[in-house]
């Protein structure tokens, strides 16, 4: 059953178990991932995928070609705006470990681009979301790779972005405000005073979105938003990084950058409760987020998969709230193991 799959493969690193399986375990993903029995197969399937690549995907850059045509298929075609979503969260996973170099990660921004972010676009709530969101992660491999190919990339969307934080939808706002921060952080490593071309007109934006009356989207809503803008503008305006803490396995890992948060989100968003499993037992987020474990030693014993962020941190809020309704729009199967979808 796919249920048992994806939820096998998020709470365990199966790396090194299935690795004589893995092509044919990912061909069967595959076959279920394109049929059109259900969206919840769909879901499912593509979850898996995801979970394959960071089961298995490191440098599996002919798997990624492989599946990379499918995905931007389905994100482009579907009927339903929730498997299109995950369908991108998974191309850009698959794209962020087993891509080539960030010439790869760039053209899936530039499919994000003209899919999204063009005056004549038009998508669910929840798909938008997931197109800044993706965006942002790829444009952390760009960032590496070259930074300046990242900032005329970004420039081309400085504006849909600034759009987006004029729509009603909370999360699309947050989404598109953290691309802002995330690009202002990179190019502030080279130049301490830089600014965006329309620095002023985004800043009284921020904060005029910051100061918005509940009224207009409820209580909770409000104050999330008031939280991740209040972060976004530190950065922006005052130069300060978001503070976000896991403690794993005896030791605390520190997330004290736009783009390690960002990392952080579209990893979690796949695997759900099992990132501190995978956070200690699975390589490839260790290289990725440059930490060990010690397995053996007694603080490991003491502290295998704890997880705690920092109270004072806005940002730690807000990605709370958002994986909270990622967990009901994209991870059903956690509410649904005894389905039978065999």
């Amino acid at each position: 059953a796919l249920a048992a799959i994806v939820r096998i493969m998020s709470l365990r690193y199966l790396g090194d178990e299935l690795a004589g399986s893995r092509v044919t375990l990912l061909e069967a993903l595959k076959k279920s991932a394109k049929s059109l029995k259900s969206d919840k197969e769909s879901m499912l399937a593509l979850l898996a995928i995801g979970q394959w690549f960071i089961n298995f995907g490191m440098e599996e850059s002919d798997e990624y070609a492989a599946v990379e045509t499918m995905l931007k298929t389905i994100v482009a075609d579907h009927k339903s705006g929730s498997v299109r979503a995950i369908a991108l969260n998974i191309l850009g996973i698959a794209n962020f470990i087993a891509g080539v170099d960030f010439n790869d990660a760039a053209d899936v921004m530039r499919f994000i681009s003209e899919r999204f972010f063009t005056t004549s676009a038009s998508a669910p709530v929840g798909l938008l979301r997931q197109a800044f969101e993706t965006y942002g992660f790829l444009l952390t491999v760009v960032v590496d790779g070259n930074r300046r190919l990242a900032e005329h990339t970004f420039d081309k969307v400085f504006k849909a972005h600034l759009d987006a934080l004029a729509l009603d939808a909370v999360d699309v706002r947050v989404a598109s405000a953290q691309n802002f921060a995330l690009m202002h952080e990179a190019l502030s490593k080279g130049a301490a005073d830089f600014e965006f071309d329309r620095q002023d007109e985004l800043v009284a934006t921020l904060q005029m979105i910051r100061q918005e009356s509940a009224k207009r989207h409820g209580k909770r809503d409000t104050q999330a938003q008031r939280s991740a803008m209040r972060d976004v503008l530190k950065t922006i305006d005052g130069g300060e990084a978001p503070e976000l803490r896991l403690v794993l396995g005896g030791r605390s890992v520190s997330f004290g950058c736009w783009a390690r948060i960002v990392r952080l989100h579209s990893f979690r968003a796949c695997l759900g409760g099992g990132l501190p499993r995978h956070f200690v037992e699975n390589p490839l987020l260790q290289d990725i987020f440059e930490v060990e474990f010690d397995m053996h030693s007694d603080a490991f014993l003491r502290n295998e998969g704890r997880v705690v962020i920092s109270p004072s941190s806005e940002i730690a809020k807000m990605r709370t709230k958002e994986m909270r309704k990622q967990r009901v729009a994209q991870n059903a199967y956690l509410q649904q193991l005894d389905y039978d979808y065999e």
